[in-house]
């Protein structure tokens, strides 16, 4: 295809890892190494407009104050460096004129519906269900009614978003990055290790999951959690739990996902569930709530998927595969057979043909 200008917008500034932020890095990385320009704009402020007096002010202050230079990085993903990146956007004129722009979160997905057409046709990369922005869930509604190009990574957001505009969306899947993440430690020999992701975020349920570990500790006594996050601890962890900060994809491939023979995945909300795709990829078992998004790469016959609510099916299902090696062996197994259906290239293979057909 011929070479397009795509721009991506973020809802923050920020440097912290987030998987929403890793999915367009990844696809700007590969874009790009395809022979298209790209840029990634991180807006100032993602508030709703409900906050719009602070916001304002922040604006100002922002303005009279320009923040340091560290905050004006990205260092925990290597983004290739033809990527031109825009920090604090403000007014959209500061966006540049391209042929596609592509929205990619709620908040985001308003602000790319008032740009001027020089901005390039406009697209919404639709991750969750993102009722965290709003108070009202038809405010969240509304965003996939904006006459943008809907593109959702799961089936299940697929039928909701057809559900409320009337228009069924782009099926875009998400991926893992197999150069990345991969089996390299073995999974027959593994110690009775539990990786578990810390968020602050109330539905990823890191207290819930680790409320199912500490029961599960009762039945396996050389239990050992491998804990790991973007956020800082703000409680203290039993002595058999470390804590790795800030993980690096090495690091959660070697030393977090590698290790372990479970990764436990409880959350009620998951637009995609990255890390469980890239835990599978590492070797090492999921045990899931049985939700959409999750639903798109997990089944009953390679993951033990458990109802959201269910805290002794959890204990249940960690517990059985801690125990039964055969058994997890089994999972881990039929998981990394299927692993190749979800590449990066397939997902911007069927990226690039979307935003073709426009032009």
């Amino acid at each position: 295809m011929k070479s397009l200008r795509i721009t991506f917008v973020l809802p923050v500034t920020n440097n912290l890892p987030t998987g929403g932020f890793k999915i367009v890095y990844q696809y700007a990385n590969e874009l790009v190494q395809r022979g298209h320009t790209v840029t990634i704009c991180f807006t100032y402020s993602a508030r709703p407009e409900v906050y719009r007096l602070l916001n304002y002010a922040g604006k100002i202050k922002h303005r009279l104050f320009p923040r340091f230079k560290n905050h004006y990085r990205v260092t925990w993903f290597k983004i290739d460096p033809r990527i031109r990146l825009i920090f604090d956007v403000i007014n959209r004129n500061e966006l540049p004129n391209a042929d596609a722009v592509i929205a990619t979160s709620a908040p985001t997905a308003t602000f790319v519906a008032h740009l001027k057409k020089e901005k390039g046709r406009k697209y919404y990369l639709i991750q969750n269900s993102e009722t965290w922005w709003y108070d009202d869930e038809d405010e969240l509604n509304n965003t996939y009614r904006l006459g943008l190009i809907n593109m959702a990574i799961s089936q299940e957001l697929v039928e909701k978003v057809y559900r409320v505009s009337g228009v069924k969306p782009v099926y875009l899947p998400d991926f893992y990055n197999n150069r990345e993440f991969f089996v390299s430690n073995n999974v027959e020999n593994r110690s009775n290790t539990v990786a578990l992701l810390n968020h602050t975020q109330a539905s990823k349920r890191t207290k819930f999951g680790m409320d199912v570990l500490k029961d599960v500790k009762k039945l396996v006594p050389d239990l050992k959690v491998e804990l790991f996050g973007a956020y800082p601890i703000e409680t203290k962890l039993p002595n058999y739990f470390s804590y790795t900060y800030q993980a690096t994809p090495a690091q959660l491939r070697d030393e977090v996902f590698g290790k372990a023979k479970v990764y436990l995945l409880p959350s009620v909300l998951e637009g995609w569930g990255l890390t469980g795709i890239e835990a599978m990829a590492s070797g090492a078992a999921l045990v899931a709530s049985r939700i959409g998004g999750i639903e798109d790469y997990a089944n009953d016959e390679n993951s033990l998927l458990v109802a959201p609510d269910d805290h002794e099916g959890f204990v249940s299902a960690v517990t059985e595969l801690l125990k039964n090696n055969s058994k997890r062996i089994s999972l881990s197994t039929k998981a990394l057979s299927l692993l190749p259906l979800y590449s990066i290239e397939a997902s911007v293979d069927k990226l690039e043909k979307v935003l073709e057909t426009m032009f």
